[in-house]
């Protein structure tokens, strides 16, 4: 049993997580012994890392695409995330933990007392496994690629044919981001104005044939920071983090989600990696997957990515490098429809 960390205040409300944050920054509040506990903030999640395990806390927002606000939410989606990572990363993802409050203990993971989080909790992964990290210090072996590639091809083959990719939607989708690049505090008229006029021609003479794919349940975040050439066994590649919050995010062609992961392996002097993904993926699914249309679904993914980009420039403390990469990301779905 793990000791209770001095002077942990109950919390003041259900939706107030400065209790729980503090407690979870306490190597001595986890049931293994840990030397120091690191905390890797993103969006969405508050995430924790021991010496040897991850705890992901989700935050209690609310936006459009997800309601994280209530505790019976936050529950679920732990719930989801870690069933839906169990095809790609099974070694990974332990299960969902009980973060409880009990009278007398006051906070625990033993699940003692009143439920008042909950959290996924992960083994750690050595950094030196990332794609990310390996591609930032030049040590990708190609062995390990192609083992990685291999495997996703795996699942890919696997998902069933959901519905068809509908062209009519792209298109709707193309201009709403156009529209949304507009009035976002970013100068990238000209350039959004060419990629949105290059899309629409791609699109129209690529209707036949995007008409005749299909969407999959897919990883849904593919990107090399997700990557691992090696699981918690150390002898497995797998792909965590796979998008969770809504199933219909998840749902694309998987050529789609390759593309954007070639262009993202590309941005980091690595576009071989990326070839080499989408070669396995022919070779094990049968779909020629031209180039033509990896063209086209690169640059269709690169206008949303500059969206979400420009989107932090909103936010004054993170203003500096997003007008860049906002920018990078057009350049980049520009040239890819015409290469």
């Amino acid at each position: 049993m793990a000791a209770r960390p001095p002077d942990q205040p109950l919390r003041k409300r259900k939706d107030d997580q400065s209790a729980v944050l503090r407690f979870l920054h306490c190597p001595e509040s986890y049931p293994e012994p840990t030397s120091d506990v690191e905390l890797r903030e993103t969006h969405l999640s508050c995430v924790f890392l021991t010496d040897e395990h991850v705890y992901k806390l989700k935050k209690p927002l609310r936006y459009d695409f997800l309601d994280f606000s209530t505790l019976e939410a936050r529950r679920r989606n732990c719930e989801t995330e870690v069933r839906l990572n169990s095809e790609l990363a099974p070694s990974v993802y332990e299960g969902v933990v009980t973060l409880a409050e009990d009278p007398r203990d006051g906070l625990n993971l033993e699940g003692r007392g009143e439920p008042i989080e909950y959290l996924v909790k992960m083994w750690r992964l050595p950094d030196e496994w990332n794609l990310e990290a390996c591609l930032d210090e030049d040590r990708v072996r190609a062995r390990d690629v192609e083992k990685a590639a291999r495997q996703l091809a795996r699942f890919y083959a696997g998902q069933e044919a959901r519905r068809r990719v509908e062209v009519d939607d792209m298109e709707v989708k193309v201009g709403e981001w156009l529209e949304e690049l507009a009035v976002l505090p970013v100068d990238v008229d000209d350039e959004a104005t060419a990629l949105g006029d290059a899309l629409r021609e791609g699109l129209s003479s690529q209707r036949r044939q995007l008409a005749r794919r299909f969407r999959r349940d897919v990883h849904g975040d593919l990107r090399p920071e997700h990557v691992y050439l090696g699981d918690a066994l150390g002898d497995e590649p797998v792909f965590i983090d796979r998008l969770e919050f809504d199933p219909e995010l998840r749902l694309m062609d998987p050529l789609e989600e390759l593309s954007f992961f070639a262009m993202e392996c590309q941005k980091r002097d690595a576009a071989w990696i990326g070839s080499q993904f989408l070669d396995a993926y022919r070779e094990q699914t049968g779909d020629p997957a031209p180039d033509s249309l990896v063209g086209l679904y690169t640059a269709y993914r690169a206008l949303l990515w500059a969206v979400l980009a420009a989107r932090h420039l909103e936010r004054e403390d993170h203003r500096k490098p997003w007008a860049r990469i906002t920018g990078d990301y057009l350049e980049r779905g520009l040239r890819a429809l015409r290469s």
